[in-house]
C-alpha cells in the first residue's frame, strides 16, 4: 500500500553484468496515468509492464501490468514496447538503489460555513431549511470522509484536520493564527480514524469563508510537521463547498477580513513554491469552477468538483482519486550511503522520460528559490541534505499523464 513505507531508497549495489541489457545508473521511479489510478510500490523480477527496480507502478483500474524487469521504463496495460532507460545509461555505471514509496501525509483544511447547511433532499433545492432535512450537504461530506478513513487504502497514509468557517457570520477573522492549530494533529491511518471521525462529528455549519488565510494557517501547520518526519511528502486538502468571500463582515467591500479569490490563490502558490508543499483542492456544490485557480496555483492542476448526483457517493470517489494522486512524489529521500563511504552527492541525476518517450534532463539548482519556470531539482538543505525536491514545473510533469522518472547515483550531476 502506497503511502504505508519508507522512501529510505535501501542501498543495493548490483554488479552490472545483472543489469543486461540495460547496464547503468537508473532507477525508474515514478510513473502517472489517468485517474482513477491505483499506485503501488513495484517489485516484481518480471510482468507484462510496469517499471524497474523498486519504481511506482501506475495504472488504469482495473488491469494493467505487474513487476517489470530490473532496469526497464514502464508500460500499463497489455505491456508493450517501453522506451528503456535514459541514453547515458550505456556509459555510466553507478550504483543502483531500491525504493520504496514515500510515507504520504493529507493535512485536510474543511470549510464548516454556514452554507455546508444545504439540504441535499430531493425537492430541496440544496436550500438551508430550519428544520425536516434528512441530509445536509456537510453529512454527506462527513459521510464520505469516515468511509475514506477507514478504507483498508488508507492504511498507513497520515491524515490530520483543520477547519474555517467556524467563526459566526459578521465576526471573521483573517488573521493566519486563527488557522493554525489543527482541530486534529497528523497521524497514520487507521489508529487516527476515531479522533478524526469524532472531531468531524462536531462540526456544525457556522460562518463565512476565509480561504486564504485557512490557506497560509494549514501551510504553516504542515511545513512544521513536515519538518518532524524527514522523508514523508505532505500534502494539503482544501475540502470546500464555497468562493472565497466574508459579505457580512466584508461589507461593501469594508471591514477587518475581507477574503477573496485572488488571496486564496496567492495563499495556495506561496505555500507551494516556499515550502514545496501541494495543495488539492475538493469543491461540493454548485458554481464552484473559480476554485480551480487555486488548485492550479497550488501545483496539482484540476480541483476535484462534486455539483451535482449522489453527493456522498462523488465525494469518495474523488477523496480516493485525490488519494492516488497525491501519491506520486515530488520528493525524494536519499539513500544511506554504504558502510564507510560518502554519498556522492554531485553524482545524482534525475531525467524524465513522457508518454511520448521524449526525454527531458532534470538539472540541479541552488535552492527553490533558483527553479523559476524551469524544470529542476534541489537538496532540500544543500548543507546536510535528506530529501531531493522536485521545481514545481518538473512536478507538474511527473504528475501528469503517461511517463517515467529515472533516479541515478553515480554519473557526474548536472547543473543548470
Amino acid at each position: 500500500m502506497l503511502g504505508s513505507s519508507r522512501l529510505d531508497m535501501n542501498l543495493k549495489k548490483r554488479w552490472m553484468s545483472s543489469l543486461a541489457p540495460f547496464s547503468g545508473c537508473l532507477l525508474a521511479w515514478a510513473c502517472a496515468e489517468e485517474v482513477p489510478v491505483v499506485v503501488r510500490p513495484n517489485d516484481g523480477p518480471s510482468g507484462s509492464g510496469g517499471s524497474g527496480v523498486g519504481g511506482f507502478l501506475v495504472e488504469d483500474e482495473p488491469g494493467g501490468g505487474t513487476g517489470g524487469a530490473v532496469g526497464g521504463a514502464s508500460s500499463t496495460g497489455g505491456g508493450g514496447d517501453s522506451c528503456g532507460p535514459p541514453d547515458d545509461s550505456a556509459t555510466c555505471a553507478g550504483d543502483v538503489f531500491e525504493g520504496e514509496s514515500v510515507p504520504l501525509d493529507i493535512y485536510i483544511m474543511f470549510d464548516q460555513s454556514g452554507s455546508m447547511c444545504a439540504c441535499l433532499d430531493a425537492g430541496a433545492g440544496q436550500l438551508c431549511l430550519e428544520s425536516g432535512c434528512n441530509t445536509t450537504r456537510l453529512d454527506a461530506v462527513r459521510q464520505a470522509m469516515e468511509q475514506f478513513l477507514v478504507d483498508p487504502n488508507s492504511a498507513g497514509i497520515g491524515v490530520g484536520l483543520g477547519v474555517f468557517g467556524q467563526q459566526e457570520i459578521g465576526e471573521t477573522s483573517c488573521a493566519v493564527e486563527a488557522f493554525g492549530e489543527p482541530a486534529v494533529g497528523v497521524g497514520a491511518l487507521p489508529d487516527q480514524a476515531g479522533a478524526l471521525t469524532d472531531a468531524l462529528g462536531l462540526l456544525a455549519p457556522i460562518g463565512e469563508t476565509p480561504t486564504g488565510p485557512a490557506l497560509r494557517g494549514a501551510c504553516a501547520y504542515a511545513r512544521d510537521y513536515r519538518a518532524t518526519q524527514p522523508g514523508h511528502q505532505m500534502v494539503l486538502l482544501l475540502l470546500t463547498d464555497g468562493r472565497p468571500e466574508a459579505p457580512t463582515t466584508c461589507r461593501g467591500g469594508e471591514g477587518t477580513c475581507c477574503p477573496s479569490l485572488d488571496d486564496a490563490v496567492q495563499a495556495a502558490e506561496e505555500c507551494r513554491n516556499e515550502t514545496g508543499i501541494r495543495t488539492f483542492v475538493l469543491g461540493v456544490g454548485p458554481l464552484l469552477d473559480n476554485l480551480e485557480q487555486i488548485a492550479v496555483a497550488g501545483g496539482t492542476e484540476q480541483a476535484y468538483l462534486v455539483q451535482s448526483g449522489d453527493v456522498g457517493t462523488e465525494v469518495l470517489r474523488a477523496l480516493n482519486r485525490i488519494r492516488s494522486s497525491a501519491a506520486i512524489p515530488c520528493e525524494l529521500a536519499l539513500p544511506e550511503a554504504p558502510l564507510g563511504e560518502a554519498l556522492a552527492l554531485d553524482e545524482v541525476n534525475l531525467e524524465y522520460e513522457g508518454a511520448e518517450c521524449a526525454r527531458t534532463l532534470f538539472s540541479a539548482v541552488p535552492s527553490a528559490a533558483d527553479c523559476g519556470d524551469d524544470d529542476g531539482w534541489y537538496y532540500d538543505d544543500p548543507a546536510s541534505p535528506g530529501r531531493i525536491q522536485l521545481c514545481p514545473r518538473s512536478c507538474d510533469r511527473v504528475s501528469g499523464p503517461g511517463g517515467n522518472l529515472y533516479y541515478s547515483v553515480g554519473c557526474a550531476t548536472r547543473i543548470r
